[in-house]
């Protein structure tokens, strides 16, 4: 896959991330256990590899593969 994360944020039930293609994918955030127990200052420390496939929470060492996100998902939750 091509498409790379160029952002990342949340709300109180999902996990969403802006791909480099336009699209904007959501994840419910009961799919990631460390994240949805995270404080908001946790979950706003993030980065993003310099190929645009990982995700990296540092003070949780959460990390997570954009290509296998996207592989999780059905087709109708891209936008």
């Amino acid at each position: 896959m091509d498409s790379g994360a160029v952002s990342v944020h949340f709300d109180s039930g999902h996990l969403f991330v802006d791909l480099s293609d336009g699209q904007a994918v959501e994840f419910p955030l009961g799919w990631f256990p460390i994240l949805q127990a995270a404080t908001t200052a946790e979950r706003g420390n993030f980065a993003i590899s310099l190929d645009r496939q990982q995700l990296y929470w540092p003070d949780l060492h959460e990390e997570m593969s954009i290509t296998a996100m996207l592989r999780s998902l059905p087709d109708s939750t891209r936008h």
